[in-house]
């Protein structure tokens, strides 16, 4: 608040009641009314009126705009137009599509690398090599103690006799066979299609009673133990001198791929079907297995 004198008069300036009186202004002017009326243009005869002020506007103004925002914001969130509406955009399921594509793929990319350095050491092994990689160590080596159930339930400890039972009662190899090299007998039974590859019998077929063990030619690491359709559960073994043995058609599969095996030791059971198929490689060259066994 400020004074200014003049001769005789005394004027009071107040600068709140002046910003007082500028809003009571605009406030008139915002409510003042106007009429809108629309005519018929040729004969000027009137269609519609109505009262508005400039506050009726802006309220209509403004409610319209946030109706529009609300209906184009649910567009967007709820309907399938934001891929429309919205440049470069992409859906969650999607997102979620690629990102499940994504995880296959690099799962398909580490299965694919393992396919091929198993091929690959495959390939060296049968060729008479010593392949390039190992088998992990499962071994744990955080050095915790590991917490083993060592006890033997009943149906094991029958499965272990009869196994033990089956496997002494394996005949003595005596007679040294045609090649000069004795190889265990894979399992207690006869031989139902010899080797012949000029017919395309590469190998020996086996015929034995159901659930028969199978057992390992010669001491060896086990290179595979998986299941193909057309051989079944196959179980491929590594031995000493570049020798390889393959077995086929397995019921049941007893060992892992990485155990070591002995000679004589049980690698899986006969199937149903009561037969089973062996193979034998050595350097890389398939050969008659016949020649290792006794008679």
């Amino acid at each position: 608040m400020h004074f200014s004198r003049f001769p005789d008069i005394l004027i009071t300036f107040n600068p709140e009641m002046e910003r007082k009186r500028k809003r009571k202004k605009i406030l008139k002017k915002l409510k003042k009314p106007f009429r809108l009326i629309i005519l018929n243009e040729n004969t000027f005869e009137e269609r519609l009126s109505y009262s508005l002020t400039p506050m009726n506007v802006i309220v209509m103004v403004g409610g319209f705009l946030v109706v529009f925002s609300f209906i184009f914001y649910s567009l967007i969130a709820f309907t399938p137009l934001r891929t429309v509406l919205i440049p470069d955009f992409s859906s969650y399921e999607s997102r979620e599509n690629a990102r499940i594509a994504r995880l296959k793929a690099d799962s398909l990319t580490r299965v694919m690398a393992s396919q091929d350095k198993y091929y690959n050491d495959l390939k060296i092994i049968l060729s008479g090599g010593t392949p390039l990689s190992s088998v992990p160590d499962s071994i744990p080596k955080n050095n915790q103690p590991v917490d083993l159930n060592y006890q033997v339930s009943e149906i094991d400890h029958a499965v272990r006799e009869d196994l033990s039972r089956q496997q002494n009662n394996q005949p003595l190899r005596t007679k040294i066979p045609e090649a000069g090299y004795l190889l265990f007998r894979p399992v207690a039974g006869t031989i139902a299609e010899s080797f012949n590859l000029a017919s395309g019998h590469a190998g020996i077929t086996w015929a034995a009673a159901p659930n028969e063990p199978v057992m390992a030619v010669l001491n060896g690491t086990v290179l595979t133990s998986t299941f193909s359709v057309t051989s079944g559960n196959t179980v491929t073994l590594q031995h000493p001198n570049g020798f390889v043995s393959i077995y086929k058609n397995l019921g049941v599969l007893l060992k892992q791929a990485g155990q070591p095996v002995k000679a004589g030791e049980s690698i899986g059971w006969i199937g149903e079907s009561a037969n089973f198929h062996f193979e034998l490689w050595k350097n890389g060259v398939q050969i008659d297995p016949g020649m290792y066994f006794t008679k």
